[in-house]
């Protein structure tokens, strides 16, 4: 009985060191396997996996007859591989996501704030932040620390600055009607010019903030001029609730978006409407 006993357990010990790999990277790879965006590639027969052998952590990528394999490595704490080409972003980001997980962050949220503010990321160190992203034209390198837990940028402290809105800048100059529409941090937006009246539309994640009504003041500035920013200050100092009208300006609080695939879906929203004339 001792000798199957002794026997169960050898086998046993040998099945974790042969078997399963690092239990670190076992876990990083449960959550990337089972990560909404990984199990949505499957509807396109896109087949993106994550495995484990022995330190290394493998992204492997299948689509019609093109495969792919990523490898990570583990040296104590630290994962990493810098020796990534651009094409390996995607793969680079999965593993963020995964390890973001691990720290107790939501599927996605460590590796969309990453891939958004991937400038600012530039500022952040293995040994501070607990992780270090290059990205440049042909290259990536990634090393990150699975002992600390990477700080996500703060979203709220990005709004849009005068010199975001190019497009609108040229539309003024020439005279012209159009929009320019997208988004920058948490925030979304919509800027129209047109002949008799033109609107701004702001959307930002939760709730407005001074992001959203700085946003504003720098389209304002574009669109006419900075004593037109001005005025709309001291006319409107802060967001009013529901809709008011002061001056040439019409600005309603809570504006209800109805298209469902549009980029304020999910925001709070205001809509400003300036009189042209």
């Amino acid at each position: 009985m001792k000798k199957i006993t002794l026997f169960l357990l050898l086998i046993t010990t040998l099945f974790t060191i042969t078997g399963c790999g690092n239990s670190k990277l076992s876990n990083i790879a449960k959550k990337i396997n089972n990560s909404e965006s990984v199990k949505s590639y499957k509807e396109y027969d896109y087949i993106v996996k994550a495995s484990v052998k022995k330190d290394t952590l493998i992204i492997s990528s299948k689509m019609n007859d093109t495969e792919s394999k990523v490898e990570f490595n583990l040296n104590g704490n630290i994962l990493s591989n810098e020796n990534l080409s651009i094409n390996d972003l995607f793969a680079t980001l999965l593993v963020i996501n995964g390890v973001g997980q691990t720290y107790g962050y939501k599927d996605g949220e460590l590796s969309q704030n990453v891939n958004t503010f991937s400038e600012e990321y530039k500022n952040y160190s293995l040994e501070n932040e607990g992780l270090e992203l290059v990205i440049n034209d042909d290259n990536v390198s990634l090393k990150i620390d699975l002992s600390k837990k990477v700080p996500l940028i703060d979203m709220n402290k990005f709004y849009l600055k005068t010199s975001d809105f190019d497009m609108i800048s040229e539309l003024v100059l020439e005279n012209e009607t159009g929009n320019q529409s997208g988004k920058i941090g948490n925030i979304a937006y919509d800027i129209f010019v047109g002949k008799d009246e033109s609107t701004i539309q702001i959307g930002q994640d939760e709730k407005l903030s001074d992001s959203a009504y700085k946003s504003i003041l720098s389209a304002l500035e574009v669109m006419y001029n900075e004593n037109t920013a001005k005025l709309f200050q001291e006319l409107y100092p802060e967001f009013i609730n529901g809709k008011k009208v002061v001056g040439k300006f019409t600005i309603e609080t809570n504006y209800k978006v109805d298209d469902d695939e549009t980029i304020f879906k999910d925001t709070k929203n205001v809509l400003i409407t300036i009189n042209n004339n």
